[in-house]
């Protein structure tokens, strides 16, 4: 969990503040805030753009099997709900697709990995070999959970409440019993997205997004303190009339407009503005976004927006670094996607007798005119015009049939025309 929530913070923007003293204030943490730039989000978009889920197919795609398949992607939004669950694996290393049966009709959510965690199957890790969902009723006051082995479901709850109506933390404690234990069909209904080396995309920079959100903090820290010169004072003395020692930390308050009563024969220096340091500090900042770019193999375009003055050689080498990332987790998260679909085809009476399989769209964005021109070769090397238009034009089965109708149509008018003009 703590890793989790950290990954989460990272990717929301929500980066922890760069240390300082232990005295803060609130306008000081405030400022802090500012020094933040979401770079841990933007990159984990970046290559989410890139792994789209498109379809399903069954085989040859005909028949009931593909019938149904296709049906069951359409009716549950199976598009969006994997594309939730990517990004939960890449934020924070872990998504997880839970299948349950309502009214005998598998029903597929994606779920927060804050709120849950499987043993997974040792030889296909995107199974679970149990699963438990723990999740806060804020409204009813009560904790809830869920336990899930090969076909038993079992709930429990407790007060998520003190005797004082507090809320207590989530922990093991205190579970009972929630109704009678549920059988259930097949194995364990969730399936885990794993992200590569069960890490966040940015998780492994983490020290180095640190420092690019404490050098910004130093820049704007200069800047914000040159607003108006700094000042050393001279001959301050060390005792009162009264012989006590003086605290000066709360008396010279430096804020615009305020004045100092300064005691006589006391000079005050004003200190050599800096500011020729911030160049320095923008070059270094621009440094570490480089590097960051370079480890993540994240485009530099995200972050930098004068990316235009990179060589050419340099922007080709970021793309296909971040589209062959794209291509491996698309292949990671392929099984879990197909067990998923192939579990809703058992629920609903239906056998594959097929490869299920999910279609991802190419993770290289492509003008139009070179997928025309990739069309015209491939037709003329004698492929299909459902392989042209599933490869090359990236179409999903039911834009297929409708384009295929559309040219049949098409077909059809231009025939009357034709028949029309003759007599």
């Amino acid at each position: 969990m703590p890793r989790i929530k950290m990954n989460r913070r990272y990717a929301d923007g929500d980066a922890p503040l760069p240390e300082m003293g232990a005295n803060l204030r609130e306008s000081w943490e405030a400022f802090q805030k500012k020094s933040r730039t979401n770079l841990g989000g933007r990159t984990c978009e970046s290559l989410a753009g890139r792994i789209v889920p498109m379809a399903v197919r069954v085989g040859s795609n005909n028949g009931p099997a593909a019938d149904a398949a296709r049906k069951y992607w359409r009716d549950n939004r199976l598009g969006v709900v994997f594309a939730d669950a990517i990004w939960n694996a890449l934020t924070t290393s872990y998504g997880y697709i839970l299948t349950q049966v309502i009214d005998g009709v598998p029903v597929p959510t994606s779920e927060r990995p804050e709120q849950m965690i499987t043993l997974p199957d040792p030889l296909q890790p995107w199974k679970a070999r149990a699963a438990v969902k723990a999740w806060r009723d804020s409204f009813g006051r009560v904790d809830r959970a869920t336990v899930w082995i090969p076909g038993v479901e079992q709930r429990f709850k407790r007060s998520a409440v003190t005797d004082s109506g507090s809320f207590i933390a989530l922990s093991a404690d205190g579970w009972e019993l929630d109704g009678d234990e549920i059988e259930i069909d097949g194995g364990v209904p969730v399936h885990v997205l794993v992200n590569d080396h069960e890490m966040a995309e940015f998780e492994p920079h983490i020290d180095l997004i640190d420092r690019i959100n404490l050098g910004k903090l130093q820049r704007l820290t200069t800047v914000a303190m040159q607003a108006f010169k700094q000042r050393a004072l001279e001959g301050l003395p060390d005792k009162d009339p009264d012989d006590n020692d003086i605290d000066y930390s709360g008396v010279f308050e430096a804020a615009p407009g305020a004045l100092w009563d300064l005691p006589e024969g006391v000079k005050i220096h004003e200190l050599a503005d800096g500011s020729n340091g911030i160049n320095a500090m923008l070059k270094g900042e621009e440094s570490d976004i480089r590097e960051y770019c370079g480890v993540t193999g994240t485009p530099m375009s995200n972050f930098l927006a004068d990316s235009q003055n990179q060589s050419a050689e340099g922007s080709i080498a970021a793309k296909e670094a971040e589209i062959a990332k794209a291509q491996k987790r698309t292949e990671l998260f392929r099984p879990p996607f197909e067990g998923v679909v192939l579990d809703a085809l058992r629920v609903l009476g239906v056998d594959a007798g097929e490869t299920v399989e999910v279609q991802f769209a190419p993770p290289a964005y492509v003008s139009f005119q070179e997928k025309g021109s990739a069309a015209s070769l491939a037709k003329a090397a004698g492929m299909s015009s459902r392989w042209i238009a599933r490869h090359i034009w990236g179409m999903s089965p039911d834009e297929i049939s409708e384009m295929e109708q559309d040219v049949a149509l098409e077909q059809l008018m231009t025939f009357g025309d034709a028949n029309g003009d003759a007599a």
